[in-house]
């Protein structure tokens, strides 16, 4: 996938897929300046105050990120407030005293002046109005994927499951675009000590995601509204195999999965930034992959324009819609609709009785 070519600044966006992150891989050699190319990720939500963080590419060798300390950095907005934010640790910058907030319908723009004397400013960037999910739903099916045997020849398998998949729409004329994560913990038992008269109920729960930090997706017009119909966000695979019991366990058998699905509305500068991402990252088909200036950020240098900086500023306001499924077979399955669910869980096991978040299908 990374081919090299001179003459272009070449720099591969492996942890521009997490907001806030720090790393970027470059190849110093191949940069038209000396200098580290600043990675910039800011953002503000709906009442929340902003968090910016800050840092230089890494070349390829490098583990430890390069954090940008005694930056000054100011968020204001349309109504003539402003707000310097403080470095809580390095490379990391907030509103210590929390007196600015974000509020649906003002415009926000971000203000970054580096130790060296470069600065860098955002474009206005407005908070839209909260996404409306008009449904969360599955639909049973099968997906293939290719593996490999013992010798290293490809076979194909087909899996069973559920494809995920939501609704949106909003009244107005205007389009709408939208930034998804998807969180999944999927719930499984098993039996420990089975056939014995030790034996117990084993509950389990993993975490996981089902879609990418740069899934993004817009609405289009369907008369006086705006419509998001059948949005992909992902595969959840149903098995069981028993040969993964012990003399210890028995093989886990899946119950279900609590999806808790999170929609940003976005502008549609943020939009470009992560569908230019995307572009970059499923590029594997094409002979030569899209060079990272392709990457659409809405931050720029004013003290030098030919200064590159990776990132963005992003302002949104969310909504968050939570739901459990149950697969039954390719006709059938089996849902809970659900008001909220506790977040940080991480993954565990419970012996006995389920866990108080754990869902019930019975």
């Amino acid at each position: 996938m990374m081919i090299k070519i001179h003459n272009i600044p070449l720099i591969f966006p492996v942890s521009i897929l997490l907001l806030f992150s720090c790393r970027e891989v470059y190849y110093p050699d191949e940069l038209n300046s000396s200098k580290a190319i600043p990675i910039i990720q800011g953002q503000i939500t709906e009442d929340e105050t902003p968090t910016v963080v800050i840092s230089r590419a890494m070349d390829y060798a490098s583990t430890v990120p390069d954090y940008i300390s005694e930056a000054e950095v100011i968020v204001s907005d349309n109504q003539g407030n402003e707000v310097a934010l403080a470095e809580s640790s390095p490379g990391h910058y907030e509103d210590a005293a929390r007196v600015f907030f974000g509020t649906v319908g003002n415009t926000y723009k971000l203000e970054v002046k580096l130790k060296d004397g470069d600065e860098f400013v955002s474009s206005m960037v407005t908070i839209p109005g909260r996404p409306y999910m008009d449904s969360l739903y599955a639909v049973p099916g099968t997906k293939k994927s290719i593996r490999y045997d013992q010798f290293n020849n490809p076979y194909s398998v087909t899996h069973e499951g559920l494809y995920i998949s939501s609704s949106l729409s909003a009244n107005g004329d205007s389009t709408l675009f939208y930034r998804f994560n998807t969180a999944v913990l999927k719930e499984s038992t098993c039996i420990r000590d089975p056939g014995s008269l030790m034996a117990t109920p084993m509950f389990i729960w993993e975490m996981s995601t089902l879609d990418n930090i740069y899934s993004v997706d817009f609405t289009v017009k369907s008369g006086n509204r705006q419509v998001r119909p059948e949005h992909p966000i992902g595969f959840l695979r149903y098995f069981y195999d028993p040969t993964l019991a012990t003399p210890k366990y028995s093989a886990p058998i899946i119950i279900g999965w609590v999806v808790v699905f999170k929609v940003y509305a976005i502008s549609s500068d943020v939009y470009n930034y992560y569908q230019s991402i995307g572009t970059q990252l499923n590029s594997d088909d094409q002979m030569f992959a899209p060079v990272p200036s392709q990457v659409k950020s809405n931050i720029h240098c004013t003290t030098n324009p030919e200064q590159p900086v990776i990132g963005v500023f992003e302002a949104t306001s969310s909504s968050t819609f939570c739901k459990a499924f149950r697969w039954i077979s390719l006709d059938t399955y089996e849902y809970v609709n659900l008001e909220s669910f506790p977040a940080g869980i991480t993954a565990g096991s419970k012996l006995y009785f389920p866990p108080a978040f754990w869902i019930s299908f019975n």
